[in-house]
């Protein structure tokens, strides 16, 4: 048989029906520090540790079916992050909570587990918005002089290069700190595969826009608090989506 044969069959199995487990899931500590991939392989080895049965890809290099709501930058912590995991058969939510934090590294814990009907739109397609807490000093009147400013334009790299993009429209409503604390902010903006603005591109533009020290804006405390489905203000988190069935 031709490769080119052996190919075609590869891409033409059957599919293979998921049991998918939307989990919710935190880090901290040193964790924050782990890139994507890094995350990624954390939650790999737990789930063989843990010798759950999970649905790989097919192909020629098979690979484990969990996908992340949206890929967490580094340095960043979360309150409140999303991974569907697919298995292939029915789960118990606790018992896949429990056997994952058994072998889950310090600083990342699964808070609670969904079992869901095998989704028609990946969970990464259906973000349209973040919710943020960034902690250092005088952020809050930085970030209510950003909002004044009807263009924030940053420089970032895209397919290799430099660009300007403006990042004001993404940066949808600001509000005081919830715990009251006068060196902090919380505020949502614009997520997921359409309209994103990452953190770091933030707090660039207050660097350049509205005098913030540079020093300052690299040691800022980023926190991810919540991600979200539809349309600001009518927002819904994640675990809470209504999910559409693959075969609906």
């Amino acid at each position: 048989m031709r490769q080119s044969d052996v190919a075609k069959m590869m891409t033409m199995q059957d599919h293979q029906t998921a049991y998918v487990q939307r989990c919710t899931f935190a880090r901290s500590g040193p964790a924050i520090y782990l890139g994507h991939l890094d995350l990624m392989t954390c939650f790999e080895r737990a789930a063989r540790r843990a010798q759950l049965p999970i649905l790989y890809s097919q192909g020629y290099n098979p690979r484990p079916e969990m996908v992340f709501a949206l890929p967490l930058g580094v340095g960043i912590e979360t309150r409140k992050d999303y991974l569907d995991v697919s298995l292939d058969r029915p789960f118990d939510e606790e018992e896949f909570v429990k056997s994952m934090n058994t072998y889950l590294p310090q600083g990342i814990r699964i808070l609670k587990s969904k079992a869901i009907p095998e989704p028609k739109d990946s969970i990464m397609s259906i973000v349209t918005t973040a919710s943020y807490r960034f902690e250092a000093p005088g952020i809050r009147a930085a970030m209510e002089k950003a909002l004044s400013f009807e263009s924030l334009e940053v420089e970032k790299m895209a397919k290799g290069k430099l660009k300007k993009t403006d990042i004001r429209p993404l940066l949808i409503s600001l509000s005081q700190a919830s715990d009251g604390n006068p060196d902090a902010v919380d505020f949502y903006c614009g997520a997921g595969s359409e309209k994103n603005v990452r953190p770091d591109l933030i707090l660039s533009s207050l660097q350049v826009y509205c005098g913030m020290d540079k020093e300052i804006a690299e040691n800022t405390r980023v926190i991810r608090t919540g991600l979200f489905s539809g349309t600001y203000p009518r927002i819904t988190p994640i675990d809470e989506v209504e999910v559409v069935c693959r075969n609906s």
